[in-house]
């Protein structure tokens, strides 16, 4: 997909880029994630599936986000859309290299679900 199929319109999507915050207190650092920054995006999921870890069905479910380009977007953030976390795999792709549109690929976080096994 080039940037020139992405039609802005289709950017109707509000996502959440969060990154890592280390904040000191009385009882030591706590690490939690902080929102970054809000824009509107398209969100295409392409693929649904279940693997094996460890002897138990662990779901993967892998997104990709397409968003105005942006040159301060990292793979150390994630992405909240929906309630859903996604941790960002890899970096970002300027879709083609022509600082109009990034495409970002994203899995789904899969907090406190216990796995089928």
């Amino acid at each position: 997909m080039s940037a020139s199929n992405i039609d802005i319109g289709k950017l109707n999507k509000r996502i959440t880029f969060q990154t890592l915050s280390t904040e000191s207190g009385d009882l030591g650092e706590k690490v939690k994630w902080k929102d970054y920054v809000t824009v509107w995006a398209t969100v295409k999921p392409y693929k649904s599936s279940e693997y094996n870890f460890m002897g138990k069905l662990k779901p993967e479910v892998t997104h990709r986000f397409y968003v105005r380009y942006r040159d301060d977007i990292t793979p150390d953030m994630r992405i909240v859309y929906h309630g859903q976390t996604f941790n960002i795999a890899g970096y970002p792709l300027d879709m083609d290299e022509a600082h109009r549109m990034l495409e970002i690929q994203a899995e789904r976080v899969f907090e406190g679900v216990k796995y089928s096994g």
